[in-house]
């Protein structure tokens, strides 16, 4: 059986596989270089607040699922909003108080009927949620536009 060398041509097609390989793979490291913010701990409740830059956000998302509440802070128009402090409550019992929360908060909280109160520089704004065993994602939008 006679044995052929590769020629120039097969080594440029294996190389340019190998090249196409590595981006992929470096492409797809990248996706995962922003770490969510690590828990913190406020009161009995293990809080994940963040989401300044997109990077982060996606971070965010990604690891949402682990936590059974999740809260994500909008203006009207879909801009992301920060409370100066966010208070978790479930009957008249403080849960959480997380100061400079959002624009995305998640919480491990166990499931129950709770009330938001957000502190918004002059305005405290209320919401009254419930919590599932399977989780809820509650989309806050804000009662007012946001100004720049």
């Amino acid at each position: 059986m006679k044995t052929r060398k590769p020629s120039a041509k097969h080594w440029l097609v294996a190389i340019g596989a190998c090249t196409a390989l590595g981006a992929i793979s470096a492409y797809g490291a990248d996706d995962q270089t922003v770490p969510a913010p690590s828990p913190q701990r406020f009161e009995n409740v293990d809080v994940v607040n963040g989401g300044a830059s997109d990077e982060e956000v996606d971070a965010i998302k990604r690891i949402a699922p682990q936590y059974r509440l999740r809260v994500e802070l909008t203006g009207r128009n879909g801009e992301y909003d920060v409370a100066d402090r966010l208070t978790v409550m479930q009957k008249d019992q403080v849960v959480a108080d997380i100061p400079s929360a959002g624009p995305f908060v998640l919480m491990d909280l166990p499931p129950g009927r709770y009330t938001l109160l957000g502190d918004f520089a002059d305005r405290e704004v209320k919401r009254n949620i419930s919590v599932a065993d399977a989780g809820t994602t509650v989309h806050w939008v804000l009662p007012w536009q946001i100004e720049n």
